[in-house]
């Protein structure tokens, strides 16, 4: 009987990442690479793709699958899964760099988020990349991408794909005080992309 949860869980996820996958293939082409956070012990596997800008010009991202179905510490799935947005250059640091990010924020999301509700910020930690001045982190409603990947529809489950965002300290203060309206008020009237790691 256990032999066959595995089997059927394997299946689950497998069916889950045909679709959520596919989804982001259809607006991003093929993914480059991908790492596989695994802790058996605790029930999580997530993978995270890295899916390369096309150019200069375009948009590079990090993306999970099997976030959704992952379990809190509290037992609550988290119901959702990330699109990390990045420059071309990936504001100076390497994919490698960045996956391992990714799995130390995913780590600490597990542990201490409560529920699915966003916006969440999650203050400057030195875990952060070195080279980029955005060393907090902000979850909120997917920006910048096609409708279609707002919602993914798994069987009677419906999936939420939210913008994982790199902030910088001052930015992280901003919208804890005074909401994500002040926040997108203040990008507005800089020069700067919201999606650049190494902005002021």
């Amino acid at each position: 009987m256990f032999m066959e949860s595995n089997k059927e869980r394997a299946l689950s996820f497998d069916i889950r990442r045909t679709i959520i996958l596919g989804a982001f293939i259809k607006e991003w082409s093929m993914p480059q690479y991908r790492v596989i956070l695994n802790h058996p012990e605790k029930a999580v596997h997530v993978e995270i793709y890295y899916f390369p800008a096309a150019g200069e010009n375009d948009v590079a991202r990090f993306s999970t699958v099997g976030l959704s179905n992952t379990l809190r510490s509290n037992g609550q799935p988290i119901g959702t899964e990330w699109v990390m947005a990045l420059p071309y250059d990936l504001g100076g640091e390497s994919v490698d760099r960045i996956f391992s990010y990714v799995c130390d924020l995913i780590a600490h999301h597990i542990v201490t988020s409560r529920d699915s509700r966003i916006p969440i910020v999650m203050e400057e930690s030195k875990l952060a990349p070195a080279n980029w001045s955005t060393k907090a982190f902000f979850l909120d409603e997917l920006r910048g991408e096609s409708e279609d990947l707002e919602e993914i529809q798994i069987g009677n489950e419906v999936i939420r794909v939210v913008w994982a965002l790199p902030i910088t300290a001052q930015e992280a203060t901003l919208i804890l005080r005074e909401g994500v309206d002040a926040f997108d008020s203040y990008m507005a009237g800089t020069e700067h992309s919201i999606i650049d790691p190494r902005r002021p």
